[in-house]
């Protein structure tokens, strides 16, 4: 009987001995804890008042129990009973969040920082803790201890970001600069700033009440013109504050890439039947670099890779087909926006075709070959007809009348110097 009654004089006695046990937070004065517990025997509750000064703000509140007080034993059995996984209190079901070892048996824990409200009676400061039939004939109480950490101050952060140039396209350089700001009523120490726009990570420390700091970080324009920023810390109480924002960078159209293809004047290798095909690449783009630049097509000796081609920049080079052969060439190229290579679907692209004309005929001895640089050289060739000095028949009939005249004046001159010879 004398243990039983100390049983139910343990809420009291520990509730007036550790209602006054406050601990106060380091650095923060307006910080406070205190620790009420109790044994309830099944069936009859334990009651006790949760004194909170006026004013405060619950920071934590952590319920710990266990079914396992000191020499109880269920009737019959050697064995401890094991702890009770959940119960009610009030209007809130607490659950075991974890459960731990202990002297005297196993110990349940969970935080009720959110559901204290809920625990509590109508005046708002009693809390009855229910005992628990742990089975038939069970003489084995719930011991519980409920801590509570309260505060005057509320830490609180604040960030807002923005990026200079306020527009651009993805890649180019930007910086972006955050405004970090202690909107709370308490210091905040391990502050730091995380910009995405680097990435960076921002070491601030401490940052009293009020006061702002201000970062900056290199870094790119994104694909989507958003640029992010956090701030994390702690207040001196060890509670952790957060905030988030974004800022917009206006992108500006995407310059436009191209490329050209083009096959010159195709001369033809004295003394073989092949021919020399120049070919000429460009970007035609004024901004825009070229990467993976490749020459695909027929003939193979007519394929390059010339891997990068920078704005305006041509990459001329010669390769050889034989006479009556098709060259038919495609040029493919991947632009290089802001650092960024382009995907597939922006690739861009040329094409060009000629066919390599026959060996021209041979030239009469004594007239010149015509010069490949008397014509202009064509970018494109569809189909070239051979070249050859031709005389004109008004020249020639003129040439054989000339030729026809003097034949005669010989003849006559011979005949007269043979007559007067004779004479």
């Amino acid at each position: 009987m004398l243990a039983f009654a100390l049983v139910l004089l343990a809420p009291l006695l520990c509730s007036a001995h550790l209602a006054g046990a406050a601990r106060v937070e380091p650095d923060d004065p307006g910080a406070g804890s205190t620790t009420i517990a109790g044994v309830s025997s099944p069936g009859v509750p334990s009651v006790a008042k949760l004194k909170i000064p006026p004013g405060k703000r619950i920071v934590d509140a952590e319920l710990t129990w266990t079914g396992n007080p000191k020499n109880c034993r269920p009737p019959g059995r050697g064995e401890l009973e094991p702890v009770a996984p959940a119960f009610w209190i009030g209007a809130e079901q607490v659950v075991a969040e974890r459960i731990t070892g202990g002297p005297h048996g196993d110990i349940a824990h969970a935080n009720v920082t959110e559901r204290l409200p809920g625990m509590l009676a109508a005046d708002g400061s009693t809390i009855a803790f229910h005992g628990l039939w742990q089975g038939l004939g069970a003489s084995c109480g719930l011991g519980w201890t409920l801590h509570v950490v309260w505060t005057t101050g509320k830490p609180a952060i604040d960030i807002r970001t923005e990026a200079a140039p306020a527009e651009g396209r993805p890649g180019d350089r930007l910086s972006q600069t955050a405004v970090i700001t202690n909107t709370g009523d308490m210091p905040l120490v391990g502050v730091t700033a995380d910009l995405d726009s680097g990435p960076c990570r921002i070491s601030i420390g401490r940052l009293d009440p009020g006061k702002q700091k201000v970062v900056s970080c290199p870094g790119k324009t994104p694909v989507d013109g958003q640029v992010a920023a956090e701030a994390r810390g702690w207040s001196l109480g060890g509670w952790p504050v957060h905030a988030a924002a974004t800022g917009r960078v206006q992108l500006l159209p995407q310059p436009q890439a191209a490329v050209s293809l083009d096959i010159g004047q195709i001369e033809h290798i004295p003394g073989t039947d092949a021919a020399e095909v120049p070919v000429t690449v460009q970007n035609k783009s004024s901004s825009v670099p070229l990467v993976d630049v490749v020459v695909t097509g027929r003939p193979v000796s007519c394929r390059r890779e010339i891997a990068r081609l920078e704005p305006g920049e041509i990459f001329s080079y010669r390769c050889r087909a034989s006479a009556g052969e098709s060259v038919d060439l495609t040029v493919v190229g991947r632009p290089l926006i802001g650092g960024v290579v382009a995907e597939s679907a922006q690739l861009v692209q040329a094409t060009t075709h000629a066919v390599v004309p026959g060996a021209p005929p041979d030239t009469p001895p004594g007239v010149a070959p015509a010069s490949p640089l008397d014509a202009p050289p064509a970018p494109r060739y569809e189909q070239t007809e051979p070249s050859a000095m031709r005389e004109s028949p008004e020249k020639a009939a003129g040439f054989i009348a000339i030729l026809g005249v003097l034949v005669m004046m010989v003849s006559v001159g011979a005949l007269s110097s043979a007559t007067r010879a004779g004479k």
